[in-house]
């Protein structure tokens, strides 16, 4: 997209000039003739750079350098003074401006100093990318299950061809936003900005609005123009989370932005193009929701161009255990604690519990014994009440008499006299007819003769 540029200046031959020339070398062009005309335009026309005149008519220009930097500090500003006008450059300088430029004016210059700005503000825009992933309190996808390692080639393959639609399906908590920001994070948009939507936390009548902006005065309370998620994300990822819960006028207008990569905003005339890849996610049965007529089956086919489906945890075995111990240390390190693992009794009843809540959920059972017990080893009786009450109940092993094992208790010898005892009570019944014998135990008369050999 093309880079946004405004001019403040009361001047009217100085701010024609300047935009004539700036057009010729491929910006898009705004200008302002004084304070209030400017700040309209900031609000409206968000620019990316400012070329700000010190001294206007009706504000002085360290004013409005100071409200454009508290309406969107991203925007950069390049001082236009006089000689003479210096050292209030300087000041402006000091309040976050990037450049100044003397009077009179060089249109190559200025186009340098712009091209100064665009690189400065894709920097600053970077590193407040990698400061949120480095704040950002999210788990390693970890697994050895078979599916796992299917789900990991998938992800590197997506991750190289970026402009594939992806849709991400499994239960709440198993980690689909993750796989999508590994996705976007490996792929050449890793340096864009991927932008999450949870589709189901927002107002029907807001989630149009966020995902396409509107216009100035498109309705009520619209005071001033908003870019929505797809065009904020121009370059980069936008993941819509619980995919299902969108409403069906919405799906419409998403399906026709997925056909054309065009959209318009909410009470615009303007097709606006971007490159943006969507990626997908719901916990919904999406093809049940067709079948009621709930969701779009074109729309269906069009997201589901690559499939991604996570299994719930209590499917995937062992790596209930590795996922558990990953936390451990990360939670450890975080509480300054000094665990060294789990109990074999705990990891047995880790791996029984069926966790509803998937990774969320074990994640947030780990923090919670690590921050409530300082023992080294992690055992049965840390875990929450909660899950040793639902492993007791869902059981199948529950006791039927009161009684005691008592020490030399041989099995295979109970067996024997239990087996002895019901064989020498059929033979009675059926008066020594083997045949009926058998019969009467459901078991075959080969089987019945093998143990008569055996005990008698």
């Amino acid at each position: 997209m093309k880079k946004k540029v405004l001019i403040i200046d009361d001047e009217d031959i100085i701010r024609l000039s300047i935009k004539e020339g700036l057009l010729d070398f491929g910006y898009e062009v705004e200008t302002a003739k004084d304070g209030k005309e400017a700040l309209e335009k900031v609000y409206n026309f968000r620019p990316d750079t400012i070329l700000l005149d010190m001294k206007l008519k009706d504000e002085d220009g360290l004013n409005i350098a100071k409200k454009i930097k508290e309406i969107d500090d991203y925007i950069e500003i390049i001082i236009m003074t006089a000689y003479a006008d210096i050292k209030t450059a300087i000041k402006a300088i000091k309040l976050g401006a990037i450049d100044y430029l003397k009077k009179p004016l060089d249109l190559e210059e200025i186009h340098m100093s712009i091209s100064k700005a665009v690189k400065s503000q894709s920097m600053k825009r970077k590193l407040k990318i990698y400061q949120e992933r480095e704040a950002k309190d999210t788990h390693k996808f970890i697994g050895e299950h078979p599916i796992m390692q299917d789900i990991f080639k998938k992800m590197d393959i997506l991750a190289k061809n970026d402009s594939v639609t992806v849709l991400i399906r499994g239960e709440t908590g198993t980690g689909k936003e993750i796989v999508a920001s590994y996705i976007h994070q490996n792929s050449a948009r890793k340096d864009s900005l991927m932008l999450s939507i949870n589709c189901a936390a927002i107002p029907n009548q807001l989630l149009e609005s966020e995902l396409f902006g509107f216009e100035k005065n498109a309705f009520s309370g619209a005071n001033a123009r908003k870019k929505g998620l797809l065009e904020l994300a121009d370059g980069g990822t936008v993941f819509l989370d619980e995919l299902g819960e969108i409403p069906l006028d919405i799906q419409a207008k998403l399906l026709r932005f997925l056909e054309t990569k065009k959209f318009k905003r909410i009470g615009g005339l303007e097709s606006i193009g971007v490159d943006i890849r969507i990626i997908a996610a719901t916990n919904k049965n999406l093809e049940e929701a067709i079948a009621k007529k709930e969701f779009r089956e074109d729309l269906y086919y069009r997201l589901n161009v690559v499939p991604i489906f996570i299994p719930p945890l209590r499917e995937r075995g062992e790596d209930i255990l590795k996922i558990a111990e990953y936390f451990l240390q990360i939670y450890s390190h975080k509480f300054r604690k000094s665990f060294i693992g789990f109990s074999e009794e705990a990891k047995r009843h880790l791996l029984k519990y069926p966790w509803p809540g998937n990774v969320r959920e074990l994640k947030n059972v780990i923090e919670r014994m690590v921050i409530l017990n300082d023992a080294n080893v992690l055992d049965i009786d840390h875990l929450p009440i909660e899950l040793r009450n639902n492993i007791a109940k869902n059981t199948p092993f529950k006791e039927t008499e009161d009684f005691q094992i008592e020490e030399g208790f041989s099995l295979e010898d109970k067996i024997s006299e239990i087996e002895k005892k019901y064989i020498k009570k059929a033979l009675v019944q059926a008066k020594g007819n083997h045949t009926h014998a058998a019969k009467l135990l459901g078991i075959s008369r080969f089987a019945l003769k093998r143990r008569l050999e055996k005990y008698f």
